[in-house]
């Protein structure tokens, strides 16, 4: 479960490099789903992505500038010691249920959306033409039969669909 954490799919489309991309999802990696409480602290994110804490500090104060669901990633509070809150995070985990001191039923809707999920994998599932072939003994079977059925297999029927599209390029 360490490494079990939500980020919210708009953040897509925020202006951000790779790396402060990568600082956001540490962030939402340590954000406390139970009590809605961010865990920021300076000299780990400059640990670990090598930073000067300047910079990290810098980076969090465009966090603050930057608007997703029309509120800032990062708010910074000073009062006797800085505080930090990621208000859009908060905001998406309440949007799917998980609200403060009671994340069951975020749990839950995830767990439900993650069955549905599988339930539609299985659906979709094709059945393989020849599954058990390697990819040279596939390419003489495909060789031996007619270009007319050659035509009617899908190269997503097979295990290796690109074996069926060199088979018929070099077929006279």
């Amino acid at each position: 479960m360490s490494n079990f954490y939500l980020s919210d799919p708009n953040i897509l489309t925020a202006p951000l490099t790779v790396q402060e991309f990568k600082i956001y999802n540490y962030l939402c990696k340590n954000y406390n789903v139970q009590k809605h409480t961010a865990y920021v602290r300076l000299v780990d994110i400059a640990g670990l992505f090598q930073l000067q804490t300047k910079e990290v500090e810098e980076i969090l104060i465009k966090f603050c500038q930057i608007k997703v669901n029309d509120l800032p990633l990062i708010n910074i509070t000073k009062e006797k010691y800085t505080t930090y809150s990621m208000p859009s995070h908060k905001k998406f985990l309440e949007q799917i249920g998980f609200k403060q001191n009671n994340p069951y039923k975020g749990f839950k809707a995830i767990n439900g959306y993650l069955k549905q999920k599988d339930k539609q994998e299985q659906e979709i599932k094709i059945n393989l033409i020849y599954p058990k072939l390697d990819r040279y003994e596939l390419q003489d079977k495909l060789k031996s039969l007619p270009i007319e059925e050659l035509k009617k297999i899908n190269p997503k029927q097979l295990k290796y669909g690109w074996i069926l599209k060199d088979v018929i390029k070099n077929r006279p």
